[in-house]
């Protein structure tokens, strides 16, 4: 269990009459420190002074000449948020909402029997979450190895495996939404660089517990024939692109140089899964990179034209430590962790998937050694050409408007949820305002114009779904408010039945403010589309 007073700082407090020039000298000569704490002569908190609030009112005109000399009484904040020492982190964070979990990155009080023990502020918050997400991730890593064991015990139940991964997946994302929407909103407000490597700490943490979610989920789904696949214009050139601009940053914290060259001149517009493509070149690079100490990762990909079909070809190459080739023939198995001599591979699920994928698409991958020395991954795939019409319509859609400041409805029965996709909100100009049920949702709306509701799914009393199938049926315009599905619900399936329901789209948690503003966007452009052409045809 993770307690409170494991991450608390133990940083000298001082008592009530203590001047306020003494404080600021504190606070200067110790930069690491972010609050402090006032306590009485029986060591009992009192108050809590917190760094930027404090130097900003000495700074302020006549700042000096009202503080320097005051007790610190007279400047602190009287009613501190104050913790046990040894209360559970986790179960803390899940029970406060909005308002107190803001009110605890200011700062707080740490106690032992009611007396004074030490002072906590955001860093702390973020090193208690990244402990908890430890501890997920490895749960989930003997989760991944029961897998193992029961597709050996039972092949049968695949299916079945995979709806308990679904369940699973939603549980996870949804307190995981919660810590990586607060720890990106900080980073995106952060002042203190000494700070962000713990918020960075926190962000890869979660990542990696969410990438982990989403490849067990992946290859429960494969083996269970459950894989979705959907076909759309692809350009070559702009995967090409992406590519870079992703993986660049991590190229660069290596020391490695990383390419993305391409011969697809006259031949770069296929039709096929885009998001299946990206994974598949996601995995190979993410692998390349992390293997690879020195030297170079670089990614090649060609076409050519055949009998109006487009084959395509890709390669990976790195100058890592390779692979040897009597382990080769492992290497795309599940959950192979080191025996095709990749030790430290994680879950062992990243080229497995990469398998599968392309096994779906009648294509081949395979290993071997790189110019570089190092490990070659080589695939191929043969994908129908892009038709002009097709190419007009990702354009189309790839270009969506701007728009006014939007008052959202968000409809959540998680107050954090609630919490960070306002905060989230806010970054967009937009305003909003929270729910917890679709039956509140419903009353809600007869009361008040929103241009956008942010619906979750998984709600007790009324779900999402139901909600929506009521709205829709209201009278007026309520009954015509575009709703985006906002849920931790990875299934593909789930999300046609969404749609079907009366939702205009679907967005992901754990939350991506880039992902969910452009979801936002297509929503908007969607429904001023549809009023154009109802106003047009009347």
């Amino acid at each position: 269990m993770a307690r409170i007073g494991d991450f608390a700082s133990a940083t000298v407090p001082i008592g009530p009459a203590t001047p306020g020039a003494e404080v600021f000298d504190r606070f200067q000569s110790e930069p690491d420190t972010l609050v402090i704490a006032v306590i009485d002569s029986d060591q009992r908190p009192v108050g809590l002074i917190e760094r930027n609030v404090f130097t900003l009112k000495m700074a302020a005109e006549f700042g000096r000449a009202l503080y320097a000399k005051r007790p610190a009484e007279a400047f602190m904040d009287a009613a501190p948020r104050i913790l046990d020492a040894d209360a559970d982190a986790e179960t803390l964070f899940q029970s406060m909402d909005e308002g107190n979990l803001g009110g605890l990155l200011n700062g707080f009080v740490v106690t032992s029997e009611g007396r004074y023990v030490g002072v906590g502020a955001g860093v702390h918050v973020l090193q208690a979450g990244n402990a908890i997400h430890r501890r997920r991730a490895d749960a989930m890593g003997v989760l991944a190895s029961d897998l193992v064991r029961a597709e050996a015990e039972a092949r049968a139940s695949s299916r079945a495996k995979s709806e308990f991964l679904a369940v699973m997946s939603h549980e996870i994302r949804t307190p995981l939404n919660g810590v990586l929407g607060v720890a990106a909103l900080m980073e995106r407000e952060l002042t203190q660089e000494g700070m962000r490597p713990y918020v960075q700490t926190i962000l890869d943490s979660g990542q990696s517990l969410l990438r982990l979610l989403t490849d067990a989920l992946d290859m429960s789904r494969a083996e269970a024939g459950l894989m979705t696949f959907e076909t759309a214009p692809i350009d070559l050139d702009s995967v090409a692109t992406d590519l870079k601009a992703l993986w660049s940053p991590r190229a660069e914290e290596k020391d490695l140089i990383l390419t993305v060259t391409r011969d697809t001149i006259g031949r770069d517009w296929v039709a096929g899964d885009e998001v299946r493509l990206k994974q598949l070149f996601n995995n190979l690079i993410g692998n390349a990179l992390k293997f690879t100490e020195a030297g170079e990762v670089a990614v090649h990909i060609s076409s050519r034209e055949t009998d109006g079909q487009i084959a395509l070809t890709a390669t990976v190459d790195d100058s890592g430590p390779g692979i040897p080739d009597d382990l080769a023939g492992t290497i795309f198995d599940p959950f192979n962790t080191g025996r095709a001599g990749r030790e430290g591979a994680g879950a062992g699920l990243g080229l497995a998937i990469c398998r599968q994928i392309v096994e779906r698409m009648n294509g081949n991958i395979a290993v071997e050694r790189s110019p570089q020395g190092g490990a070659r991954f080589r695939f191929a795939l043969t994908l129908p050409g892009a038709s002009p019409e097709m190419r007009a319509a990702a354009a189309q859609m790839a270009d969506p408007t701007a728009h006014e400041t939007l008052y959202v409805l968000i409809v959540d029965d998680n107050a954090t949820n609630r919490f960070v996709a306002a905060k989230v909100l806010e970054l967009f100009g937009c305003n909003a305002e929270g729910v917890e049920g679709g039956r509140e949702a419903i009353d809600r709306l007869q009361t008040g114009a929103f241009d956008l509701i942010l619906m979750d799914i998984k709600m007790p009393g009324m779900d999402g779904v139901q909600a929506t199938r009521l709205i829709r049926g209201l009278p007026g315009p309520m009954a015509k408010v575009p709703i985006l599905a906002l849920t931790a619900n990875a299934d593909p399936v789930d999300e046609v039945k969404y749609l079907a329901a009366g939702m205009d789209g679907v967005a992901q948690k754990p939350i991506q403010p880039d992902a969910l503003l452009n979801a936002i966007r297509l929503v908007m452009d969607r429904a001023a589309a549809q009023t154009t052409a109802v106003t047009e045809v009347a």
